[in-house]
């Protein structure tokens, strides 16, 4: 099982815009509409099955899309959630 990561070490670790809290790492986009919002939740979706870790995924308010990762089965963040968020974030960047 993935170890899990301290607070302070997790918090110095994320790249903008994410947060940490209730045991997650979370974050949120404004997009320009729906079908943005879909299209990268669609792009997490397929990055998270690659990578055989999968986060909770929210379209919300029409154009909003937030991003939570955890390791379950470890009860919290582990250096896997923080690989995944990093890889999110290139592809973020890159859309």
């Amino acid at each position: 099982m993935p170890e899990l990561l301290q607070q302070d070490t997790i918090e110095k670790r994320l790249a903008s815009g994410w947060e940490y809290r209730d045991g997650a790492v979370h974050k949120t986009w404004q997009l320009k509409g729906f079908l943005s919002a879909m299209s990268l939740a669609n792009a997490v979706a397929h990055l998270a099955n690659e990578a055989n870790h999968h986060p909770d995924l929210s379209v919300h308010d029409y154009n909003r899309l937030t991003v939570r990762i955890t390791t379950h089965s470890a009860g919290g963040v582990t250096e896997n959630d923080l690989a995944l968020a990093e890889r999110i974030e290139g592809l973020h960047r890159e859309g």
